[in-house]
């Protein structure tokens, strides 16, 4: 019985472990939807010919000095009650060779009344292999978070600098709020729960080994 019992434990480990990883891998299909990152879009704002021409720039000559990073940024006015909160990038362009393509940004949530963010870095969970000069559609989104509701009505701003990025040329970027609940979850909270899982699933494999 015990046999089995570890044996079935060990099957039901390595299938979420692949379940996990295949969720990981995902290329992306469309842009975010309604329900996905949130029940509603607050705000968004469509980046210029010019900052686009500095991100491409940033991908063919990586800014040694970070204050020299290509930045973006939006706003929107917090309400406690439409909590939580989404930010979302979404980056179109095409590849420059063959391969895989990385995007990776760090930035944070700020409100009016405060002096500083804690960073936040937020990357692409597309780990697909690409032709060359094939279109790309990347989203990358924070992870979920609230406002106090002593802030409402405050204006909350978000700023996101280009972390790392290879192997792709920006056609368009758009920057994107979303609020409610959603069913899209970035990999860091995937990996947060399946860590959990597993110190639970390791736990109950000592036990029945005794």
């Amino acid at each position: 019985m015990y046999v089995n019992l570890k044996n079935q434990l060990v099957k039901f480990t390595l299938l979420l472990f692949m379940m996990f990883s295949l969720a990981a891998c995902g290329k992306v299909a469309h842009e975010p939807k309604v329900g996905e990152y949130g029940e509603s879009l607050v705000n968004s704002v469509l980046l210029t010919s010019s900052e686009i021409d500095a991100l491409n720039k940033a991908v063919i000559e990586k800014p040694k000095d970070t204050f020299k990073r290509p930045n973006i940024g939006i706003s929107f006015q917090a309400d406690h009650s439409k909590n939580p909160y989404r930010f979302v990038i979404v980056a179109k362009g095409v590849t420059q060779q063959q391969g895989k393509v990385e995007l990776k940004w760090i930035g944070g949530v700020q409100s009016e009344s405060s002096n500083g963010y804690h960073p936040e870095v937020f990357q692409s969970d597309d780990k697909h292999s690409y032709d060359l000069n094939e279109p790309l559609l990347l989203v990358v989104s924070s992870d979920p978070f609230s406002v106090n509701e002593q802030n409402n009505g405050m204006i909350y701003s978000i700023h996101a600098e280009l972390m790392e990025a290879s192997n792709i040329q920006f056609k368009s970027v758009e920057v994107q709020v979303w609020q409610g609940k959603g069913s899209q979850y970035n990999w860091t909270s995937y990996l947060k729960f399946l860590v959990i899982l597993m110190v639970v699933i390791f736990g109950i494999y000592r036990l029945v080994s005794r």
